[in-house]
């Protein structure tokens, strides 16, 4: 897990070696993983409105179904906003750094800088997450952060031994061509091994879910949004690994022509 924080960092600095481009890029990730955690609280009042509906003054459900509109209208908006200014924000940022770059060069800068603002994104969304979790329930968050420590170093082994599979394809042997099946077989089955862990984390989590659920310790109405919190959780997992694989495939410095994006 370290490994996987140390390397994710460092590259980072080197593909942005100007301070003010780095937080600005910094800043974007953040608030594209604030504007997705966000649909938890849009999942929260939606759960709240359905299982209490019949608490609530007649007024006051329908300033609160309102606002659930509103608020959910302006989380799609701000995200979509949010991902298309990155784009501009990674071309500022890259022309700032004022090296020539060949065409393969410049594809492969910008194929590691989506992946590295993906992983900061990401990584911001299960702290998010967690910090929800405790909100809601500490027990959860407890268990969840035993999971989350698991399987990020589940996922940062596996980061590891990509990062060297790809380092010798990229440098076959006298006469030994790489296939670009290899090159895609490495880093779908890499992928899906990490989904496949953060899938075992979800079930342990959803088994101590529902044993808190049956014994009473959590509400109805938390238990549905941690479970939709759970499945945003394994989604988020799952594009960190599809992330970090893609970027092991770009990262060594000798790119074949059989690379393909």
């Amino acid at each position: 897990m370290i490994f996987m924080a140390r390397e994710m960092t460092a590259r980072f600095r080197h593909l942005f070696p100007h301070g003010k481009f780095r937080w600005v890029l910094i800043a974007v990730s953040l608030i594209g993983a604030a504007i997705s955690v966000s649909e938890l609280l849009v999942m929260k009042l939606f759960t709240t409105l359905v299982l209490h509906e019949g608490e609530f003054d007649r007024s006051l459900l329908i300033w609160a179904i309102v606002g659930f509109f509103l608020f959910f209208i302006v989380t799609r908006v701000g995200q979509f906003l949010q991902r298309n200014y990155r784009v501009k924000a990674l071309a500022r940022a890259l022309r700032m750094v004022g090296k020539e770059r060949t065409s393969k060069e410049e594809t492969r800068e910008w194929a590691m800088a989506f992946e590295l603002t993906n992983f900061v994104s990401q990584g911001t969304q299960l702290i998010a997450i967690l910090a929800f979790f405790l909100l809601l329930n500490p027990y959860i968050a407890i268990i969840n952060v035993l999971i989350l420590i698991i399987i990020l170093q589940v996922l940062s082994s596996i980061f590891r031994k990509q990062l060297e599979v790809h380092a010798q394809l990229n440098t076959p042997g006298p006469g030994k061509g790489v296939k670009p099946w290899q090159r895609h077989g490495a880093r779908i089955r890499a992928a899906e091994t990490g989904g496949l862990a953060s899938g075992a984390g979800m079930l342990i989590l959803m088994a101590a879910l529902l044993y808190l659920s049956i014994n009473g310790d959590i509400t109805h109405s938390n238990t549905l949004v941690i479970f939709l919190g759970a499945r945003l959780q394994n989604s988020v997992i799952n594009s960190a690994s599809q992330s970090l694989m893609r970027y092991a495939r770009f990262n060594s410095e000798n790119v074949t022509n059989n690379d393909e994006t």
